[in-house]
């Protein structure tokens, strides 16, 4: 009797972490898009940092790598490969409408695309995608805090959606316990939780400045010659 009583709430556990898991990989397809959307239809990247986004990119890559090698279930990390494609996408635009040089895009592609075919291939092993992944927090805050520090310099926050970066910190609590359940690593463990603290700061400073130095500058009257 009392063995059932412990193993009823650990199918429980595994059960709603399938759940939260599937439903995270679910809602990660359309998580990013009113981002892309806030773009589109202002047609301008203001206040959004082109190496954030860089930088956020390089570490969805190696999330996605990470899982793929270590041989996870899809449902622990398959969002960060969507999130990933969804984030070139936006990065794109950013390139467009930030008027950034050919070059930039050309090298960021060429990084992308060599990284990817080295994991596909077998030419990286786990044990050096796993010294990856650690430094993928380094990687996390550099991608995170040029954007904090861009908003608050700005007192706006530009064409960056609640929408987007809500999600982002909902999935990041979802996620801190789905990696505890399934034991996906220590180090998959800090990356959901220092992604969960900056997601918050990022939530905090669109609620607080929003884009009124964007409106601002967009309402302002043109001033004559003399």
């Amino acid at each position: 009797c009392s063995a059932r009583a412990v193993e009823q709430p650990s199918h429980v556990r595994i059960t709603l972490c399938q759940v939260l898991g599937y439903g995270i990989l679910a809602f990660s397809v359309i998580v990013k898009l009113p981002q892309v959307a806030n773009v589109l239809k202002s047609r301008s990247a203001d206040g959004l940092s082109a190496v954030s986004f860089e930088l956020e990119s390089w570490g969805l890559l190696v999330h996605t790598a990470y899982g793929y090698l270590k041989g996870l279930p899809f449902s622990t990390y398959g969002e960060a490969s969507i999130l990933f494609a969804q984030n070139i996408l936006l990065l794109a635009c950013v390139y467009k409408y930030g008027r950034f040089p050919s070059s930039r895009w050309l090298a960021a592609l060429v990084v992308v695309a060599s990284a990817s075919t080295a994991v596909l291939t077998g030419h990286v092993s786990l044990e050096l995608m796993t010294g990856a992944y650690d430094l993928n927090n380094l990687i996390l805050m550099s991608a995170r805090v040029p954007q904090i520090w861009k908003n608050f310099q700005n007192k706006s926050t530009g064409q960056l959606s609640i929408i987007t970066y809500a999600a982002n910190t909902l999935g990041c609590v979802a996620r801190i316990f789905t990696t505890i359940q399934e034991g996906a690593g220590s180090a998959m463990l800090r990356s959901y939780c220092l992604s969960l603290v900056l997601n918050s700061i990022i939530v905090a400073q669109i609620l607080v400045f929003g884009n009124r130095g964007v409106a601002a500058r967009r309402t302002k009257p043109a001033t004559k010659a003399a």
